[in-house]
């Protein structure tokens, strides 16, 4: 069989499937016009989420009807793949998970952040003043505190389980997952009653057209004066113009998002200068590749595509997981 790998960019990590997965006939392209010219003798297409454009879609729909069976994106993520129209007849999958670990991590670090007070404290530091009288008893712990995770995913389960090694209460929020080991389980039409009870909150879920500004005034205003939220999913799950007023106006402690509605974030978005909040750049995913864990799923999914089975990460537009 023919694969071909489209990664962002080259070289990529990705490449090293064709050393681990040698009966297969690979070739990488690096734009939409080699793709335009493999797709038809390709049996499988590995691509990114960030090589989906209207080129690449065109290029898609010219050869649907070729001798294409799968569609591997090696990335979590594929709303982009969405926008520019993927096959309706193919099998889509994704590598969902293979960066959980590091991206738990990373929300973890901007959770503590906030509670902690540190973007605060650096200011202070900058500044050579001494505050502990000022700032100790705004500070908080993760013992004992209550954090929902909204999304119980790959990333949404591994957060769970450093939470919980922080002796902190989760309480997850989630169209389908029931077997993440919460505290208590709430379905996404009771969100709000989730926030309610909440000290934190942590969005990790899946975008899609159901989750675009999935928490806005209402589930801001739902939430426990001076909490605190964190975004380590896509930026456009969270009502930005509601953030922004419910941080400035100080009705929340604070915020960390990794991502934004807007990427790069603009040069003059009013998010960019408030005190309260803590920006990363879209990197929850760096510090490790992931390849591990991508290699499992392709390798596995390649073996269930021979025997017929069901695959894994399987792409369904009406039943995202989270």
């Amino acid at each position: 069989m023919k694969a071909v790998l489209y990664p962002f960019a080259l070289p990529d990590p990705t490449e090293k499937l064709a050393q681990d997965f040698p009966a297969l006939d690979w070739v990488a392209v690096a734009s939409p016009g080699e793709l335009d010219r493999v797709l038809p003798e390709a049996d499988i297409l590995l691509l990114s989420n960030r090589t989906c454009t209207p080129e690449t879609g065109a290029a898609l729909r010219k050869h649907q009807a070729g001798k294409l069976r799968w569609i591997h994106f090696t990335s979590a993520g594929l709303e982009r793949g969405i926008e520019m129209g993927l096959p309706t007849h193919l099998p889509i999958t994704t590598s969902a998970g293979a960066k959980a670990p590091v991206i738990a991590e990373h929300a973890m670090t901007l959770l503590l952040a906030m509670m902690r007070r540190l973007p605060e404290l650096r200011r202070a530091q900058t500044g050579h003043r001494w505050i502990r009288q000022e700032i100790n008893r705004r500070m908080a712990s993760l013992e004992g505190a209550t954090v929902a995770v909204i999304g119980l995913g790959a990333v949404g389960g591994a957060l769970t389980r450093r939470l919980k090694a922080f002796d902190a209460r989760v309480i997850g929020v989630s169209r389908a997952r029931t077997d993440v080991p919460v505290d208590r389980l709430f379905a996404r039409e009771a969100l709000g009653e989730a926030l309610a009870l909440a000290d934190a909150a942590i969005v990790t879920t899946n975008a899609d057209a159901s989750s675009f500004h999935l928490i806005g005034r209402a589930e801001l205003a739902a939430m426990k004066p001076g909490g605190v939220i964190v975004n380590v999913a896509r930026g456009a799950i969270i009502d930005e113009a509601a953030l922004l007023e419910a941080l400035a106006s100080g009705r929340l402690a604070g915020a960390g998002l990794d991502v934004v509605e807007t990427e790069p974030l603009p040069a003059d978005s009013p998010l960019w200068d408030l005190p309260n909040l803590l920006i990363t750049p879209h990197v929850a995913g760096g510090g490790a590749t992931g390849y591990s864990r991508l290699r499992e799923i392709f390798g596995e999914n390649l073996r269930r595509l021979g025997t017929g089975e069901a695959l894994l990460n399987l792409y369904r537009p009406a039943a995202a997981a989270g």
